[in-house]
């Protein structure tokens, strides 16, 4: 019996303030009840969910301004859900390429923020405890605005 693991998506609509001041005039909310988060992110912004597999990576999703000409190999932004040994491989390689790193703290949990460049491209990745995994959030520098914007609106919902 195969099993569906796609998580549950509920898109919800609101309309964000006009006293508040951020570049994400509409947004919508991201919730994925399978792994337990939710954010907001800007309504023109359109994802991919799973769009690599592998035995490292539990879960991914590529948020994107414009799908057409994306590159899934350089996503504006990826929330990635991989194993502990994966996760450290990665600082490895972060570390390596002569990241800034600090410490950082997103919805109740304390992780590590590291900015660095990777084939010319500027990078900030955020790599935070995750239960039995650990979940990595970056984003490419062009959209850090929009990267920080969608981090003051995460939340852990277990």
């Amino acid at each position: 019996s195969s099993q569906n693991l796609s998580p549950t998506v509920v898109p919800v609509v609101s309309s964000t303030p006009p006293t508040q001041a951020n570049s994400m005039s509409g947004v919508k909310i991201y919730r994925n009840i399978q792994f337990g988060f939710e954010f907001q992110y800007p309504e023109d912004w359109k994802f991919v969910e799973n769009s690599f597999g592998g035995p490292f990576s539990k879960f991914n999703l590529i948020l994107e301004k414009d799908l057409k000409n994306y590159n899934p190999f350089n996503p504006s932004f990826l929330i990635n859900i991989v194993t502990p040994d994966f996760a450290d491989r990665v600082i490895i390689s972060r570390e390596s390429l002569g990241a800034n790193t600090s410490d950082f703290m997103l919805g109740g949990a304390k992780g590590k923020k590291y900015e660095y460049t990777f084939e010319g491209l500027s990078k900030v990745s955020i790599d935070l405890p995750f239960g039995e995994y650990r979940i990595l959030l970056s984003a490419s520098e062009e959209y850090k605005d929009i990267f920080n914007q969608i981090l003051s609106t995460f939340k852990f919902l277990k």
